[in-house]
């Protein structure tokens, strides 16, 4: 994967089978027993971002013990952070490879419904809510703008993106958990001066918040 992702960033020709398997010093054969083509290689490096997640959180001492609050944003930083390994990468492929079928989107969608509908990080009968699926699908797309603002945040090491996961993961934990949403209107400033999910430019959006 490093190989590919290195040749695809360094070489202007499309990849081929043998150029990967010479740079990552490889027999064709283990190549193919994971791999049909080149093209698999993209999408792939997206699912072993969510992979990453799995295996770090599995290998976080005391992860049972976490808050929703405290899993969600471990969620998102550590899905960041893996993404931010090939950042160039992501830039140059996100919108391509994440498309709305992708693998990429069903784990992350499984990946949310899996914390929105744990016992004993949601209360029961919030669950009733929490586990629709119109409810995953609305905070996966909330993900993916999330990713897009990371993609063109050029704030010192990404701040404004830190500032907004922290703003989002504290307000969804609040609607989550019926907290109340207190938070509500601080998340919404943040992203309309930030332009975070492109709405900003919605007139009366703008005229709301221009003068906060």
């Amino acid at each position: 994967m490093e190989s590919a992702l290195r040749l695809r960033r360094e070489q202007e020709a499309p990849l081929t089978v043998p150029a990967v398997c010479a740079d990552a010093g490889v027999e064709r054969a283990v190549f193919e027993a994971h791999f049909e083509t080149v093209d698999e290689l993209p999408p792939a490096f997206y699912d072993l971002a969510l992979e990453q997640y799995r295996m770090l959180t599995a290998a976080t001492t005391g992860y049972e013990d976490f808050s929703f609050e405290e899993r969600l944003a471990s969620f998102y930083y550590i899905l960041l952070d893996a993404l931010g390994e090939h950042r160039a990468f992501v830039q140059a492929t996100f919108d391509d490879r994440a498309r709305y079928q992708s693998s990429f989107r069903t784990g992350v969608r499984s990946a949310l419904h899996g914390l929105l509908t744990e016992d004993g990080l949601v209360p029961g009968t919030n669950q009733l809510v929490t586990g629709l699926w119109p409810v995953h699908e609305v905070l996966t797309e909330v993900t993916f703008a999330l990713i897009r603002h990371w993609i063109r945040d050029e704030t010192e090491d990404q701040e404004a993106t830190t500032a907004l996961v922290d703003k989002l993961v504290a307000f969804v934990a609040e609607l989550v958990t019926f907290r109340g949403v207190s938070s509500g209107l601080n998340l919404a400033w943040h992203i309309v001066q930030h332009d975070s999910l492109g709405i900003g430019r919605l007139p009366i959006v703008g005229r709301l918040f221009s003068g906060a």
